[in-house]
């Protein structure tokens, strides 16, 4: 397997390793190598390239690189629900143990199918750093991205997005035009994907670069009152269109009359009432993100998703080759408004970096 990019300089860039640290890989594999699909295959492939990679880096830096534990993965839910058995070097291990051990030393690199970042952040009170590749193939275009440059984006786009009280909209496809607003009043961005992980305790996906805020819900007794977060805003699903009417920042209604709109009305609409309300804003920061089917690309590509219910479930990513064309603006308490989004590009404004 050829890297098309230099994950040398992704380890650096990302994760700062230092000397006296140890790095660790870890992928999903069966214990019955013939029940491993061609997924799981190219994951182990990939994870053993990037392994390699990182002793040749560590032979220059002076950190260590451990063997690689492979994990027979039967669920990834975080807790008492984990369950998985570990191997390393061939040999059965504890892998509950394996884990407990890690520490402020310690750097995770996890490959895994499904992911097992939620099991990671669980036990970040155990002070390692880590990097979690849910589902990824080796050649994902995210991984080309410079790494030194993903947390400077991050940081400028923030820095608007933690004053701002709304995000305004306006989508465009042929001759219909939606618009909607989602209030940011009193919300704080969510940090966990500036593309950095160099201290104890942090944590990024990989490919990374995304920065979320979840659009204020409305809370009884709140002095924000009702949620101001209301419109339309459309997804393309497998090239159905599919518009999502929101009030009070709960989605209301589902328009479309094919079987994509149709599912979505009987998850979101007559399923658990949670599912129904806007839970984030995501704004992609990776400039070679690429949308390409999984929840890691899309959300790192340089554009717009949004998210709904406790699990953030997000239908579709506004960016530049997308169909629907975006307009976006923030506003600040001052009342002033600066663009963010034209055409669905990032505006110049934002600097160099953007």
């Amino acid at each position: 397997m050829r890297l098309e990019y230099n994950v040398k300089k992704l380890f650096l860039d990302a994760f700062a390793p230092q000397p006296g640290e140890v790095m660790t890989f870890v992928t999903d594999f069966p214990a019955d190598a013939l029940k491993a699909s061609d997924e799981t295959k190219h994951r182990k492939e990939m994870t053993e390239v990037w392994h390699a990679a990182a002793k040749e880096l560590a032979a220059v830096i002076g950190f260590k690189v451990g063997s690689i534990v492979y994990i027979d993965l039967r669920n990834p839910a975080p807790g008492d629900a984990f369950d998985a058995d570990g191997m390393i070097d061939g040999q059965p291990v504890d892998l509950k143990a394996v884990m407990d051990s890690w520490r402020d030393r310690d750097i995770i690199i996890a490959i895994t199918g499904p992911s097992i970042t939620g099991e990671l952040v669980r036990r970040l009170g155990q002070n390692f750093r880590f990097g979690s590749a849910p589902g990824v193939h080796a050649h994902f275009e995210g991984f080309k991205a410079d790494y030194s440059k993903i947390p400077l984006r991050f940081e400028i786009l923030v820095s608007r997005m933690a004053k701002a009280v709304a995000a305004h909209f306006t989508f465009r496809l042929d001759e219909m035009v939606w618009q909607c607003s989602l209030d940011l009043r009193g919300q704080r961005y969510q940090f966990c994907e500036n593309g950095s992980a160099m201290r104890p305790g942090e944590f990024i996906n990989i490919p990374s670069g995304c920065a979320n805020i979840p659009p204020y819900p409305g809370l009884p007794g709140d002095s924000r009152g009702e949620s101001r977060t209301s419109g339309e805003i459309p997804a393309l699903i497998e090239d159905e269109l599919v518009v999502y009417r929101i009030e009070k920042n709960r989605i209301v209604e589902i328009m479309g009359s094919g079987e994509h709109a149709e599912k979505e009305r009987m998850a979101i609409l007559k399923g658990d009432p949670a599912t129904a309300v806007v839970t984030k804003l995501g704004l992609g920061v990776n400039d070679e993100a690429r949308c390409n089917g999984t929840h890691v690309g899309d959300e790192k590509t340089m554009g717009m998703h949004w998210g709904y219910g406790p699990k953030k479930k997000f239908p579709d990513t506004i960016w530049a080759e997308h169909p629907v064309q975006m307009d976006m603006d923030f506003e600040y308490p001052d009342g002033s408004f600066e663009p963010i989004f034209r055409n669905s590009f990032y505006t110049s404004n934002l600097g160099e970096l953007f």
